[in-house]
């Protein structure tokens, strides 16, 4: 079957508007779509790939660092803990050291009762009732010295009376200046380290 020329042209035509129409329709209804999912996709990436890198760097410079500090930190704690707090073993030396320390100072230690511990927590506290004679210098140099131990050793409920008549005629001074100090000496021990030998 024979075309005529027109015929020619008509088909021609037809079928370059077909393949243009086609092709517009392939890049508006699908070719379009996916260049713009990728483009979407490609931001997605990108900002997951910075986020990602910040979340590195951050880990890095900071974190990792800051937990290095807060050991530091909680080492140096522990140090100072074991440094401060005594083992029950130790408690009788401090006892010593208390004894000493007020013949050092020129008061006489007249009571050291052992008071009943109190549990709690972490730490046992051990308790004694101590009551000294002398002037009062001499006391508050006595009670410096038992809050400078080198482990806790701490002094509380002070109180400071003239001393009796008989202890003014031990010291022979009736002139009244000599006091009585009346107080408790509390230090904690590490609760369950019985036996293990000093902390160091």
């Amino acid at each position: 079957m024979a075309f005529s020329q027109k015929e020619r042209q008509q088909l021609l035509g037809v079928l370059i508007f077909a393949a243009v129409a086609g092709s517009v329709g392939f890049w508006i209804y699908w070719r379009g779509p996916k260049v713009t999912q990728v483009a979407d996709l490609t931001v997605e990436v990108d900002t997951l790939t910075t986020q990602v890198n910040a979340a590195k760097r951050a880990l890095r410079q900071g974190t990792v660092e800051a937990l290095r500090g807060e050991v530091a930190n909680y080492e140096t704690s522990l140090v100072l803990m074991r440094r401060l707090v005594p083992s029950e073993n130790e408690v009788p030396d401090l006892l010593d050291d208390i004894a000493s320390r007020a013949r050092v100072r020129g008061v006489d230690l007249a009571t050291f009762q052992r008071q009943p511990q109190e549990a709690g927590g972490m730490f046992t506290a051990y308790q004694y009732q101590v009551s000294v004679t002398g002037y009062y210098d001499a006391i508050a140099e006595f009670l410096t010295d038992v809050a400078s131990l080198p482990r806790i050793m701490v002094p509380t409920e002070v109180s400071i009376t003239e001393a009796t008549n008989a202890e003014q005629l031990q010291f022979g001074d009736t002139s009244g200046a000599l006091l009585q100090a009346n107080f408790q000496v509390r230090t904690f021990v590490k609760s369950g380290v019985e036996g293990q030998g000093a902390i160091q």
